[in-house]
């Protein structure tokens, strides 16, 4: 018996045809198409959750932080981002493309002594392309390995760019079939809305004979239209007859199919409905506080990882620095369950006075200030005098 070896190929090769290409071929259609950016904005629902998840991130500070979680700056980078535009515009724009686009890109614009970017701009995604990806070659510039980022059609080095992604799909690509319905009932409903009369039609009174070819009705409807522009009602004369349909305003109006395409955009966004002003009769009371935690936990989180892990990476902080978002702001409860917080956590060495100043925002106190300071003994608790529950702890 002979054995024969059989060489591996050079290369291997793969096709992979999109499904909405298949859907084309076979004629069919499940998959709904990408909506653009602007389209989405304009319906309120899109806009409301961008704001809820891109505003609400961005106006939480970003720290670096060394081993032991103080705050420290082995570089600057996050003190001013871009000289030229505030942090909260930057990370806004990071964190919404983050939620349309699933992928966000900023650009190093300058290296400190150090060898770690200490300045950068965001770069808009539509300016953006990756050989190998979208594009083999942009301009003529030939792609220098498997992957190339292209700035504006010209070839931009690895270590120029910082790129983010979303753990999440891309909103506007997932989202397209409910944010295009909602629009499209928006629209409808705007239509309804400019009409003095919902539905009605003109018809001739019994024994008229008009002139009825294309036209001339044409030119009728326009006098119609035109005259009911300036007044709620416009003549018609003797042999035509305006007659109006029953309708229902809610109907017209579409209310249950637009809460409908609201809700499945909050599905989509991870956002209570509640925020969006669909009323759920399901809800459970909860407060301002808890609420914000659900927000965080199961929507927040996603997009405020992505941006944490990504900036402490080698390329941007030495090893041993994170970056990590500074939650005291979102998180605030009301004045008086913080001081209860503090009066219960200092005894056990979770907060200090200066921690507490800090988290209060408020300045460090001068010696005079701290000599005037009286002891102040915790409250009793379950009947025990305050000396009792210290010497047991």
């Amino acid at each position: 018996m002979s054995w024969f070896k059989r060489d591996k190929p050079d290369a291997q090769f793969e096709v992979l045809i999109p499904p909405e290409m298949t859907e084309a071929m076979t004629g069919g259609g499940s998959i709904a198409p990408r909506i653009s950016r602007s389209e989405a904005l304009q319906v309120p629902a899109v806009l409301r959750s961008r704001n809820l998840i891109a505003g609400t991130l961005a106006c939480l500070p970003v720290h670096i932080r060394d081993k032991e979680r103080r705050i420290a700056t082995p570089t600057t980078l996050l003190e001013q981002i871009d000289p030229d535009v505030p942090n909260v515009v930057t990370f806004s724009q990071t964190y919404e493309d983050l939620l349309f686009e699933g992928i966000s890109w900023w650009r190093v614009t300058e290296v400190g002594w150090h060898g770690y970017p200490t300045f950068a701009q965001h770069v808009n995604v539509s300016r953006v392309h990756v050989s190998g990806v979208d594009l083999p070659t942009l301009n003529g510039h030939q792609a220098m390995g498997p992957f190339q980022v292209f700035i504006d059609g010209l070839p931009v080095p690895d270590e120029e760019v910082i790129r983010f992604d979303s753990p999440n799909p891309a909103l506007l690509r997932v989202a397209g079939r409910a944010i295009r319905t909602c629009l499209n009932l928006d629209t409808t409903a705007s239509m309804y809305a400019t009409e003095p009369l919902p539905l009605g039609y003109l018809s001739p009174r019994d024994g008229e004979r008009i002139r009825e070819d294309d036209d001339a009705v044409q030119e009728m409807l326009d006098k119609w239209e035109i005259a009911r522009r300036s007044r709620v009602w416009a003549y018609v004369g003797q042999a035509l007859e305006a007659k109006t349909l029953q309708f229902n305003a809610e109907q017209i109006q579409l209310a249950d199919q637009r809460q409908h395409a609201v809700l499945e955009i909050a599905r989509a966004a991870g956002i209570d409905p509640e925020d969006l002003g669909v009323s759920t009769t399901s809800r459970t009371y909860q407060n301002s506080e808890q609420r914000r935690r659900d927000l965080l936990d199961f929507t927040l989180t996603a997009y405020m990882s992505a941006v944490e892990q990504r900036l402490s990476m080698r390329d941007v902080l030495p090893r041993g620095y994170e970056a990590k978002v500074n939650l005291d702001a979102f998180l605030r409860a009301d004045t008086k369950a913080r001081m209860e917080s503090y009066a219960i956590g200092k005894p056990v060495g979770a907060y200090t006075d200066e921690e507490i100043r800090v988290l209060e925002d408020r300045p460090s106190l001068t010696p005079t200030q701290r000599a005037a300071m009286k002891p102040v003994s915790l409250p009793p608790q379950n009947g025990q005098r305050p000396e009792e529950v210290m010497d047991e702890r």
